[in-house]
């Protein structure tokens, strides 16, 4: 009888270590599809707002691509137009020659920032001229508003990103630069660009500053947010560095797995 006893406890011991194993096994496999599928779920909803950045960058792209030729096109036109009823002016009173002279020089240097300005929104122009070159005609632009004096340094070495990484680059180089030139009040703004080992931007002024966390907080930080955006899909490590009274500083990296060739 004892011998059946102890039989009968071990077998439902045996039972119930069954049962817990089978509970804790079904508990675990439970709990790792659930992580599964968060993780997908997670992995879906990193590439959708992937994609739609994408979307956005590329709605926006068009839009500047259109809105430069309308520029380029229409305002052009105007331009041309202004420019051929001075010189018939000219033309019928040689007396307004010396009146028209401040005229004609303010319709050259419009027409100039026209064709700037509408050469800095077109994407096809940026892709093909590449990000030096484009920086470079930006530059200019802001040079001859002289709203700051600008300081450029560039030791461009090695292409490390393709085209779309660098039209992300360039968008973030003229946001910060229309940032400073509407709201910073600077009197320097330095722009200096490395690429040997790894791809490096900064861009710093001298103006008044803001409380940057205060600002990703508020309502206008839509510029600020447009920056972060395209660093994040350019691939770029964005630091930014501001407090009020002490001016701007951006730094962007890109170290790639694999350099492109020239």
């Amino acid at each position: 009888m004892p011998d059946k006893l102890i039989i009968g406890i071990v077998i439902a011991t045996l039972i119930i270590l069954l049962l817990i194993a089978g509970i804790t096994i079904s508990f675990f496999m439970i709990s790792k599809e659930k992580t599964r599928k968060e993780a997908a779920l997670a992995e879906a909803r990193l590439s959708y707002e992937k994609e739609l950045r994408l979307v956005e960058s590329e709605l926006s792209e068009h839009l500047m691509q259109q809105f430069g030729r309308e520029l380029h096109d229409n305002v052009g036109h105007l331009l041309t137009c202004l420019r051929l009823e001075l010189e018939n002016r000219k033309l019928d009173n040689e007396a307004l020659f010396d009146e028209l002279e401040t005229a004609d020089r303010y319709l050259d240097e419009t027409t100039e920032q026209l064709r700037l300005l509408s050469r800095s929104l077109n994407t096809d122009y940026i892709t093909k001229n590449g990000l030096i070159p484009s920086m470079q005609l930006e530059i200019s632009r802001y040079q001859q508003l002289k709203k700051f004096e600008l300081v450029w340094e560039h030791q461009y070495k090695k292409r490390m990103m393709d085209s779309n990484q660098e039209l992300m680059v360039f968008r973030i180089f003229q946001e910060i630069l229309n940032n400073a030139a509407k709201h910073a009040k600077a009197n320097t703004v330095s722009v200096k660009i490395n690429s040997q080992d790894s791809f490096q931007m900064t861009i710093k002024d001298d103006g008044k500053g803001f409380d940057s966390k205060q600002i990703m907080l508020g309502t206008k930080a839509s510029g600020l947010q447009n920056i972060f955006k395209r660093a994040e899909m350019a691939g770029l490590q964005c630091e930014l560095n501001s407090s009020e009274g002490k001016g701007t500083n951006f730094n962007f990296s890109y170290t790639p797995s694999n350099q492109l060739e020239e």
